[in-house]
């Protein structure tokens, strides 16, 4: 399950765009179940290790409830005493700590956004508003200038070529009506800017791949004929950082 969240949320993510908002979606829903499961078997490993193989109590892990944030910090702590290199969650940079927000945001409350907006008193930010602004921050820092200019440029002679005929009724994610250029030009640019999305979510996860089998491994230590509990690690496995085979894959694992 926990694999599969994390494969498909990034399958997903890969092909969100303005005109694909139900990707956005499943994506950040996936996500958010995928990493929370992650971090939360590395609590439960850890808690393990040091309290002789007892589980942790319903009620212990009840108290993270869904914070993806604090499991975060959590497993810092756990990395620090393994010596497991792991980036503080306030040093990573701004456009991933917002990423991070977002899953948080999205595992707690925002999933429900739809429904919330139904009552007066609601005041979670749009989800899919976020993510655009998560998207518009990734385009001008990853995405080159020519290849920004190349797409709008293209974008446009289209736009001119069909305006009088063509009548465009779409919203960006914003909730804003979108200009037939901007319908024409937005998917491209989110393309570009997905696959440096992806490459950004996997780059934060890649280092718990690493503090998994490190717990993996200390079972071994234990003294029994077996694992008290599976090798986490071979779950994901497939999840590594190499930024060409990331940015050229379009489906996971």
């Amino acid at each position: 399950m926990l694999s599969s969240c994390l494969s498909s949320g990034l399958t997903d993510l890969r092909a969100a765009h303005v005109h694909n908002k139900g990707g956005i979606y499943s994506s950040l829903f996936n996500l958010s179940i995928g990493i929370e499961r992650l971090l939360k078997a590395i609590v439960i490993m850890e808690h393990m290790l040091n309290n002789k193989l007892t589980v942790p109590t319903k009620k212990q892990l009840k108290a993270y409830g869904h914070n993806i944030n604090d499991l975060y910090d959590t497993c810092k702590s756990i990395a620090d005493k393994r010596n497991v290199k792991l980036r503080d969650r306030n040093a990573l940079n701004n456009i991933n700590q917002d990423i991070l927000n977002l899953l948080n945001d999205y595992a707690n409350t925002a999933r429900y956004h739809n429904l919330d907006s139904l009552s007066q008193s609601h005041s979670n930010k749009d989800p899919l508003e976020h993510w655009g602004e998560i998207m518009i921050a990734i385009l001008y820092k990853d995405v080159s200038e020519n290849q920004r200019t190349k797409i709008i440029s293209q974008a446009s002679a289209i736009a001119n070529a069909i305006g009088g005929i063509t009548m465009t009724v779409r919203q960006g994610l914003d909730k804003r009506s979108l200009t037939t250029e901007e319908s024409l030009v937005l998917p491209a640019l989110h393309d570009q800017s997905t696959k440096h999305a992806v490459l950004r979510v996997i780059t934060i996860l890649t280092p718990f791949r690493e503090l998994i089998s490190t717990l993996s491994h200390e079972a071994y230590g234990l003294g029994g004929s077996q694992p008290p509990f599976p090798q986490m690690h071979e779950f994901i496995e497939w999840m590594w950082d190499d930024r060409q085979y990331v940015l050229r894959k379009k489906k996971w694992p």
